[in-house]
């Protein structure tokens, strides 16, 4: 990777098998999202797209949905071994106009200009966000589109009413171990300024968040598997022992405390911004 983008070490929830399903699953639970975020950044039949931290393929996949066989996406990764999975997701859905390469997203994206350029969950993890969309934005045919998606992780960003002692305490284990490792809190309400950083136009803005409760909610399982990833973390700086987390069981008592208060949970904000480039 060049000096502006973040190396596959880099990365904080780690390149594991259980990782790669954890994507997978992160991708099914922001689908709706995405996809709305897409469309109304001007996502569009017969574009050409760059998926900037493709991972497992979910973004892309998205995409390529969108742009339909007459257009093209083209994924990137600094990992081959999740790329190897997006490429059997693409090929097993028939998306053959979905094709992924490994290495430096700003080097690999200098083989043609792009109608779009997007990401999501990306940019909180480069060291220079600004820098980052600077070189992507090079790679843009005149009117083409910049659009990325990326959360606040900061106290207030989840929520449980009524408030229940695991749900805060697991919250203050995962943003615990982001304040440690120096991510942006709050990469979502900070991509208005990195995108006047970059020299891009004022972006327009939105954001979602899942809301949920109940027995059959897949929230609880997602924020396990979420916090499975940064165990290494919480261990590594001393923010929880193995037995205080318990993360075999965390779901189960996730589940148990909330159906308990009879309350409700609402996930980390989702902030998007695109802009139109010409």
């Amino acid at each position: 990777m060049s000096s502006e983008m973040v190396t596959g070490d880099a990365y904080p929830l780690g390149r594991s098998d259980a990782e790669t399903r954890r994507l997978i699953q992160q991708g099914g639970f922001q689908r709706p999202y995405t996809q709305r975020f897409l469309k109304a950044a001007g996502l569009e039949p017969g574009m050409r797209v760059l998926d900037v931290g493709s991972g497992a393929g979910d973004v892309a996949l998205l995409a390529g949905e969108m742009v339909g066989p007459d257009g093209s996406v083209f994924g990137t990764d600094v990992n081959p071994a999740v790329l190897a999975v997006a490429r059997d997701r693409a090929l097993a859905a028939g998306f053959t106009w979905v094709t992924f390469a490994e290495g430096d997203c700003v080097q690999l994206s200098r083989q043609g200009e792009f109608d779009a350029i997007i990401g999501r969950l990306v940019l909180i993890y480069q060291p220079d966000p600004a820098a980052a969309l600077r070189a992507l934005a090079q790679a843009l045919r005149p009117g083409g589109i910049i659009a990325f998606q990326e959360f606040n992780f900061a106290p207030e960003s989840i929520v449980q009413h009524p408030t229940t002692p695991l749900w805060t305490q697991f919250w203050a284990w995962f943003t615990g171990a982001f304040r440690h490792l120096g991510i942006d809190t709050y990469a979502g309400y900070n991509l208005y300024r990195r995108f006047l950083e970059a020299g891009l136009p004022a972006p327009k803005m939105e954001t979602a968040a899942e809301l949920g409760g109940g027995p059959d909610w897949n929230g609880y399982e997602y924020a396990a598997n979420t916090l499975r990833s940064v165990m290494p973390v919480l261990l590594k700086f001393g923010l929880a022992t193995a037995e205080e987390v318990d993360i075999d069981t965390l779901a189960d008592r996730l589940r148990a405390e909330t159906l308990a208060s009879g309350g409700v949970v609402k996930t980390p904000d989702l902030i998007g911004a695109w802009v139109h480039v010409d």
